[in-house]
């Protein structure tokens, strides 16, 4: 890369983001971009592992929450007594679909969830300790043996790694190795052979090693 076509690029691209990167690489532009391209690309490798991460989580306590109140639309009853914050993503989301004209079912509520609201199933909120964790959700990790609030901030520690890689945000200080095994142990909670079949097939090792260098 010339300097020349560093600078066209820098102007295209955000400055202030960029600005971050500039910072950590002494000032040089080409190798803020060569560092910005690198977190793009981890970025895309960490995608397939998240994406399954979340689809799992989002699969297994459904079913378990259907098991328990013995309905598919169970956050519509009263005994599920989902705090406030969860009742109005469900509220939005069903004036959302409205408005799209799409039919607010079941299948169609769970699928356009956000990940945040599923990891909120494993919160404090409203006593789910006892109603929700003890007496159900619990099966959906068959190999986790720990109490419900160590796995809620594993899940939402990754949460925050998502949307950091969903909104194009930096994630090259991370402990990115970490993260990529933190993403298939709590896969391995779910399905062991889902967890291996997803680190068998995951880049993000690959790419690691081909971190640019200031």
């Amino acid at each position: 890369m010339k300097d020349a076509e560093a600078q066209r690029l820098r102007g295209i691209l955000s400055q202030g983001r960029l600005g971050e990167y500039e910072a950590l690489c002494g000032g040089q532009t080409i190798a803020a971009l060569r560092l910005h391209c690198w977190n793009t690309q981890i970025s895309a490798a960490f995608y397939p592992s998240l994406q399954y991460l979340e689809l799992a989580v989002r699969s297994v306590l459904d079913r378990e929450m259907r098991a328990l109140f013995g309905t598919d639309a169970w956050w519509d009853e009263p005994a599920a007594n989902l705090h406030f914050g969860a009742q109005q993503k469900i509220r939005d989301l069903k004036a959302q679909l409205r408005r799209q004209g799409v039919p607010a079912t079941a299948q169609q509520i769970v699928s356009e969830l956000s990940f945040g609201f599923w990891v909120s199933l494993l919160g404090p909120g409203n006593n789910y300790d006892q109603r929700l964790w003890r007496t159900g959700l619990y099966r959906a990790f068959p190999g986790y043996r720990g109490g419900r609030r160590d796995l809620h901030r594993q899940l939402d520690y990754l949460r925050v790694l998502r949307n950091k890689i969903a909104h194009h945000g930096p994630i090259h200080h991370r402990h990115l190795q970490a993260d990529h095994e933190a993403i298939l142990v709590l896969l391995g909670y779910i399905d062991v052979e889902l967890a291996d079949w997803v680190r068998r097939y995951s880049q993000v090792d690959a790419i690691l090693t081909q971190r640019p260098h200031p």
